[in-house]
């Protein structure tokens, strides 16, 4: 099986469509969704109606997703996300909020377990970037490959034993051979912020037969997204910046 693995959207329809396309030509069997469909950009709605669409869907609720429904308070978040999740609100059709409203914050597959931000207290979306945190991560299962988000930064931790934790950040497309005897937390980056100064989209295929784990970029129309930013007071224009130079 050949699973595209996706996070961190924030209706971003230009990205979100550049990786739908891509993913169409990858031969993907299931599609999942790590969450935060919505948050800082200009087309929550159509993002979530592109998500909805894709086959064989797994999908998990974001802290932003979270947020737009009242399941996270949207004051807990800087200014300008807060701004933004109200806007988001606003806009929502009641549809897709019910969509928002009904997702999990943990799923398995397999060998397989799905979180936006971390297993071990998923509701708190605590980022997994010290050892510490992906101590508890592999402490909360014994499944072997955990997938993530949240920080918008592709990365590979591997724990090769108990006593040892690496952590590798990929750059550019790439494939890696995982050995499964080890255990993983794959963070599968940003579709549509990207944070680790590569502004292209970013998502994850991890094909369970040959065990290898590509990480796709993606260039997209940035300038369509900085123009919706734009037309919206509610947004802040320090967004733009973030997408055209990928912090």
């Amino acid at each position: 099986m050949r699973l595209a693995v996706f996070a961190d959207i924030h209706a971003n329809l230009a990205a979100l469509q550049a990786v739908v396309a891509d993913m169409a030509e990858r031969n993907v069997h299931r599609h999942c969704c790590l969450g935060d469909i919505v948050g800082y950009g200009p087309q929550p709605n159509e993002c979530i109606d592109l998500v909805r669409s894709l086959p064989r869907l797994i999908c998990i609720r974001g802290n932003h997703d979270a947020a737009a429904t009242w399941h996270y308070s949207p004051y807990s978040m800087q200014k300008q996300a807060t701004a933004a999740i109200l806007w988001t609100m606003d806009q929502l059709r009641p549809e897709n909020a019910a969509f928002l409203e009904g997702l999990p914050l943990l799923r398995s597959m397999g060998n397989m377990l799905f979180a936006h931000a971390n297993p071990y207290n998923p509701g708190a979306f605590r980022y997994v970037l010290e050892g510490k945190y992906a101590r508890r991560s592999f402490g909360a299962t014994r499944q072997p490959l955990i997938f993530v988000g949240h920080t918008h930064i592709p990365m590979i931790i591997t724990r090769p034993n108990i006593f040892r934790i690496t952590f590798l950040q990929p750059r550019g497309p790439v494939v890696h051979r995982l050995d499964l005897k080890k255990r993983h937390i794959i963070n599968c980056g940003s579709v549509g912020q990207p944070r680790d100064r590569d502004p292209r989209a970013c998502y994850c295929i991890w094909d369970t037969r040959e065990q290898a784990l590509e990480y796709r970029r993606l260039e997209y129309d940035t300038a369509a997204t900085a123009a919706g930013i734009r037309a919206i007071d509610a947004l802040s224009d320090s967004m733009i910046r973030r997408l055209r130079r990928g912090l």
